[in-house]
């Protein structure tokens, strides 16, 4: 009997002192779940371009770039409207943004593919609404406009003017709806926005249709600006962030920056980003 009772009694100070630590490993999981440090932990896996000034560009001579960008930090590798706008908006909700930049294809096939949570900046088309999420809060908007030689006897009456016209257009960039259906536009796939105003000044396109803000910015830094003038916009579009609904993130991702987008401008951090890069602020989403 005494044996027994002995064995009771080492049993319950064994119980007892399992469940002391127990407890003791609970409050320190909780401790380290609630501490700043890991409320810290909120990454976003971040892809875009590098040659779509001034929305995003590069600052060196790299096509391609990986860098992890904290709050209160930029990127060594990238400038921008749209990325200050992106960054400010993440890092005002706590986010490291780990930054990938390549050509816009492998952008988009990265995201596409999962390896990426977000790309950006990108038009909202039907064909990209059945594979991705996007954003209700904007990076930036594009007027499209036809800059044309100062001499240019094209009479507008809308994008049917330029009917039977051969037009450049940057390949890949989307234009609107009017301008893909309209088949009777002689279009000229070109890679560069300097290489098409050339093709305009040897008389080889009659137009040039492209992003107001972007051609704007390429002839302000060339000092070309008087050498054109534009026909009236014919369509606009608003750009945004972007991630695949496969990937079961990119809900939670696209909220925290439509978030941070409306702190940012609360604050007035989106006003001076607008001022720095010369970008109408009134622009609405």
């Amino acid at each position: 009997m005494k044996t027994l009772y002995l064995e009771k009694i080492s049993m319950r100070k064994s119980s007892s002192t399992t469940t002391i630590l127990t407890i003791v490993s609970l409050c320190i999981i909780s401790l380290y779940i609630n501490s700043p440090a890991f409320a810290q932990e909120k990454i976003v896996n971040v892809a875009t371009l590098d040659d779509y000034s001034p929305y995003c560009f590069s600052k060196n001579d790299k096509k391609s770039s990986q860098e992890s960008i904290p709050p209160g930090s930029d990127s060594a590798n990238l400038q921008g409207y749209s990325w200050d706008v992106l960054r400010e908006s993440f890092h005002a909700e706590g986010y490291t943004i780990k930054l990938s930049v390549y050509p816009w294809k492998r952008a988009v096939y990265d995201t596409k593919t999962g390896i990426e949570d977000i790309v950006f900046p990108m038009i909202k088309s039907q064909e990209r609404e059945e594979s991705f999420y996007f954003s209700k809060e904007s990076v930036d908007q594009v007027n499209f406009i036809v800059y044309v030689p100062l001499d240019s006897t094209i009479q507008w009456q809308g994008i049917e003017s330029l009917n039977g016209l051969t037009v450049g257009q940057i390949r890949g960039w989307n234009l609107g709806k009017q301008w893909s259906q309209n088949d009777k536009i002689k279009k000229d796939d070109l890679t560069k926005i300097i290489q098409g105003f050339k093709m305009l000044d040897m008389g080889r396109i009659a137009g040039f249709a492209g992003y107001e803000i972007n051609f704007d910015y390429a002839l302000k830094n060339e000092n070309w600006k008087t050498k054109y003038k534009k026909l009236p916009s014919f369509d606009a579009s608003i750009e945004y962030v972007a991630g695949v609904k496969t990937n079961p993130r990119v809900p939670d991702i696209l909220r925290a920056f439509d978030l941070g987008k409306k702190k940012i401008v609360e604050n007035k951090t989106f006003d001076l980003i607008s001022t720095k890069w010369g970008v109408d602020i009134t622009i609405k989403d």
